[in-house]
């Protein structure tokens, strides 16, 4: 009876320890559970909390929310918040956190446009459209760069630069091609609606030759046209776009002028009366030429002036005659000596021909300045785009705030 008692004695003992061990064992696991819960928790929260030390500049000037740090900044931040919330908690053993931002990165560009996504997700296309809630500058007329070009020439800059050693522009024929099959500004709107948030940065952002976003300051006058041209030279820049509008609107107005029974009516009795004969003909590519020219000068000044300029103009929207040129030192140069001769003879006779020049009203219809660029910048290839909206973000930065801010 008394081994009976004994044996049942010492089960029963048995059964205790091993209960024990089970709840210990359950309370440790329900421990580390409830701790694991904790960091979790609490490690969502500490990650916010640094998080929302983001560049209250770089918010402000671009809309973009993002973290000045490093992989270290960052641990030792999350080890002071780690051991605030979990020391001494729970008998807690305290490892410590690490952090790796690798792959978050704003200097990638994936990373960049899903900033700028987040940044402009909300805004309205049409806003893009004719410069609307931009300023008009009035820095010249289209003939000359009246502020004084500047140009990046610190090498560590350039280097840093997002689209270092990345190339790509848009050509005037481009333009040409994009500008007669958009039509007018409408047509330039339809595209706009399914461009990206980048795009729409480029207009709510950024300077050009002739309109502004804001007040800030910007180190280069000429933001846009650095998007399409890609050049340190803000000069460079400047005059790269001009050539470009040049080489759109003179082969515009080209097609004009063979489109026009009047005007080629005219031409081609001008070139008769000068050059008779079969060089007639090259005489009346001379002038068609030099004409068309001669109104391109006239819609550059009006676009720098920030007026609209028809795609293809009708007679009634031509605004130069053809006796200013006749009169022009290009139309004379490529003449030859007889038709100089004739021209000089027959210039009374012809004048009454040639002097009619009409006096146009600014034009409600077609594109200005700005819709001109945006052309350029849509048709521009996407990554260089994008590239070069981050080279500009960097060097305002640096410009306003940083002399050591880079995005990678």
């Amino acid at each position: 009876m008394k081994e009976k008692r004994g044996s049942s004695a010492v089960m029963l003992a048995m059964m205790f320890v091993g209960f024990s061990i089970c709840i210990a064992g359950a309370i440790g696991v329900c421990r580390r559970i409830v701790v694991s819960s904790e960091c979790d928790t609490f490690g969502k929260l500490w990650t916010k909390a640094i998080l929302s030390e983001y560049d209250v500049h770089l918010f402000e000037d671009y809309s973009l929310m993002a973290y000045f740090g490093n992989d270290d900044e960052v641990t030792d931040k999350l080890n002071a918040y780690l051991k605030y919330s979990a020391q001494n908690k729970l008998d807690a053993s305290i490892k410590g956190a690490n952090a790796d931002l690798t792959g978050y990165e704003l200097g990638d560009p994936a990373n960049f446009r899903k900033a700028i996504d987040l940044g402009f997700a909300g805004s309205a296309v049409h806003e893009l459209i004719s410069g609307r809630g931009r300023e008009f500058r009035d820095l010249d007329d289209g003939t000359g760069f009246d502020e004084e070009g500047r140009v990046i020439n610190n090498r560590v800059v350039l280097d840093t630069l997002p689209s270092h050693g990345v190339g790509g522009t848009v050509s005037g024929d481009t333009l040409t091609e994009k500008a007669r099959s958009y039509g007018d500004e409408e047509g330039v709107l339809s595209v706009l609606r399914g461009a990206g948030a980048d795009v729409l940065m480029i207009e709510r952002r950024f300077n050009n030759h002739v309109t502004k976003a804001d007040d800030k300051d910007h180190l280069l006058v000429n933001e846009w046209e650095y998007i399409i041209k890609g050049s340190n030279d803000d000069e460079e820049n400047y005059r790269a776009c001009r050539n470009r509008l040049f080489i759109a609107r003179n082969a515009l107005n080209l097609v004009s002028i063979y489109s026009d029974p009047e005007k080629m009516e005219l031409i081609i009795s001008v070139a008769e009366s000068i050059t008779p004969g079969p060089l007639g003909l090259v005489t009346q590519a001379i002038i068609a030429e030099a004409w068309a020219a001669l109104e391109t000068e006239e819609d550059l000044e009006d676009l720098y002036r920030d007026k609209r300029v028809p795609i293809l103009k009708s007679a009634d929207q031509w605004k130069t005659g053809l006796g200013a040129v006749l009169d022009s030192s290009e139309v004379r140069k490529k003449l030859d000596d007889e038709s100089k001769k004739l021209l000089e003879e027959k210039r009374e006779e012809l004048s009454d021909l040639t002097n009619k020049t009409d006096t146009v009203a600014q034009f409600k219809y077609g594109l200005n300045y700005d819709e001109y660029l945006m052309i350029m910048i849509i048709s521009l290839n996407e990554n260089v785009r994008l590239l070069r909206i981050m080279d500009l973000v960097q060097i305002n930065m640096k410009y306003r705030y940083y002399k050591d801010f880079n995005l990678m």
